[in-house]
């Protein structure tokens, strides 16, 4: 008896019957069903909404980016600042508005 042979004896007689077809089928319907429901996108609870910033005289980037975030490095505080509010340069106005992500 080759491993072909017993391997194909086993699918039949498991497969065989109705009731098992019925029971395999509803157990690969539940993992996709809980596949798809786990694969949803669900917010952290340490996530807020941004903050924002109404610039006033005399600031820039980079006083506000180190009042933002202290401790971290301005370089990339201002970066992040000017991607948020489409900033190609670094000017800012006052009673410019700013996200603080």
């Amino acid at each position: 008896m080759t491993t072909e042979h017993v391997f194909a004896t086993v699918s039949e007689h498991v497969f065989a019957s109705p009731s098992s077809r019925r029971f395999i089928t509803a157990i690969a319907a539940l993992a996709c069903a809980a596949a798809f429901l786990l694969g949803e996108a669900i917010p952290s609870r340490g996530s807020s909404p941004p903050r924002h910033h109404r610039v006033h005289a005399g600031e820039t980037l980079w006083g506000i980016a180190e009042r933002a975030y202290p401790g971290a490095d301005p370089r990339e505080a201002v970066y992040r600042i000017r991607v948020a509010n489409d900033i190609p340069g670094s000017e800012i106005v006052v009673g410019q508005r700013l996200v603080l992500p």
